[in-house]
């Protein structure tokens, strides 16, 4: 009897003890390469410093089904963005006092870690928000280097965008007419896949694009500058459960060299390997560590 008491113990204590001793941990991304690549770069970073093995799991689509597998514990970490989180997940509305970068960047953190109990890291240092991206040829027949500048030809022009965009309350599509005063000729809704091209070709005259995408700079493409301030912040994060990081405080410590080191012209090349020289985010994640890092 204290024989088989005793067993009970001593497995009540390994348990207890391995509960985060787990040889395997978690990191989700979205379903772009952006994500891919820099959750490809957590992974392995803390393999090759860890006796951990990572699993990632790519291709969630959109940020609250992302969340809901953190909360359940189904992944461990996710890479993610100031602005989806801050009208997304913690529900605040976008007014011109929380276009502030580092305002919106220490709400979240303070919001995740009371509600969540995760740590958002402090950003990788780019922001990827959204951008006017018109084509070179465009910008420069016109003398164009601000959005304020198309009003004088909004009335002649296509403008695409996604259906997201043009449906936000707060940052979208109307928001942003009524800030810039501007009445475009036709408004279309189109795939971001599709979209850049459509701008470089000519089909469109201006696309809502994505600051960072690798296919502004394989396309020729200009971002015009957001010279009102109308688009929030949507700067890139590392988001951990904090009973993950207790289990294994290293891992602060790995990442380190990734916050604060990446530009957005550095995310947009590694962006363009997978984007437009369809590599895998894990050899663009390779080349980042070895080219930042190393």
């Amino acid at each position: 009897m204290r024989k088989t008491i005793l067993l009970i113990l001593l497995f009540g204590l390994a348990f207890h003890s391995s509960a985060f001793a787990q040889e395997t941990i978690t990191i989700g991304s979205g379903n772009f390469a952006e994500p891919q690549i820099l959750a490809e770069a957590v992974k392995i970073l803390i393999e090759e410093n860890t006796d951990l093995e990572v699993s990632h799991v790519r291709n969630f689509s959109g940020s609250s089904l992302i969340h809901s597998a953190f909360l359940a514990g189904d992944i461990d970490f996710y890479v993610s963005y100031t602005g989806t989180q801050f009208t997304g997940i913690l529900g605040m509305e976008v007014t011109q006092e929380w276009k502030d970068p580092k305002k919106v960047e220490d709400y979240v953190q303070e919001q995740f870690y009371d509600r969540f109990d995760a740590t958002w890291f402090d950003t990788f240092g780019f922001n990827n928000t959204y951008a006017v991206a018109v084509s070179r040829d465009f910008a420069e027949k016109r003398n164009i280097t601000q959005i304020s500048d198309l009003s004088e030809y909004a009335s002649e022009m296509t403008i695409a965008m996604d259906n997201t965009f043009r449906e936000r309350v707060g940052d979208g599509f109307n928001d942003f007419l009524q800030v810039y005063n501007l009445d475009f000729k036709r408004p279309v809704s189109m795939d971001y896949g599709l979209m850049y091209r459509a701008v470089g070709s000519g089909d469109v005259d201006a696309a809502i694009a994505y600051s960072t995408d690798g296919r502004i700079a394989a396309l020729d493409l200009v971002i015009i500058e957001d010279d009102r301030h109308f688009f929030p912040p949507y700067d890139g994060a590392l988001v951990a459960r904090n009973a993950v990081l207790d289990a294994f405080p290293e891992i602060r410590e790995i990442i380190q060299p990734l916050i604060g080191q990446i530009s957005n012209e550095v995310i947009q090349r590694y962006n363009q390997l997978v984007d437009v020289d369809y590599k895998d985010a894990a050899d663009a994640a390779r080349q980042m560590i070895d080219e930042i890092i190393s």
